[in-house]
């Protein structure tokens, strides 16, 4: 895929390519697009850690998680919400996809900055495999 081809379909704000990876931000349109215009685009951090500009343009994942995104965001939440309790109210809002070339995510995760929490800001994973299937374990950590 062409550079111009990703920032169009992703709708990209801004590149940057780190000695340590890519990162770009996408404008996205949200699932309640018609119900609060206000928030119609979404902020979307994408991290490709240990990537060059020429191995993310090389995935072939991009079109297929631009198309299933919303999908998959809803089964991660479902995911995460089986580990809460009932009685807590938890607000997930996807804020970043993480791609690590350590392979620690398995082939990407979606992040849900969750807020603060007892333990402190408390930052919730979900990874997926290459064929999108999500793993049963959500990612907890603390910042």
């Amino acid at each position: 895929m062409r550079k111009s081809e990703l920032m169009t379909l992703w709708n990209i704000e801004s590149w940057s390519e780190e000695s340590y990876g890519v990162y770009f931000v996408s404008r996205r349109l949200g699932i309640n697009r018609l119900k609060n215009e206000g928030q119609a685009f979404k902020k979307l951090n994408i991290s490709c850690t240990g990537y060059t500009e020429d191995d993310v343009l090389s995935l072939l994942i991009w079109e297929q998680l631009y198309v299933q995104l919303d999908e998959l965001d809803q089964l991660a939440k479902g995911l995460i919400q089986k580990g809460i309790p009932q009685e807590e109210s938890v607000v997930l809002t996807l804020t970043d996809i993480m791609l690590d070339k350590s392979g620690c995510y398995d082939a990407f995760a979606l992040g849900y900055d969750v807020g603060e929490s007892p333990a402190g800001h408390l930052y919730l994973l979900v990874p997926f495999d290459e064929n999108f299937t999500a793993q049963k374990d959500v990612i907890y950590e603390t910042l």
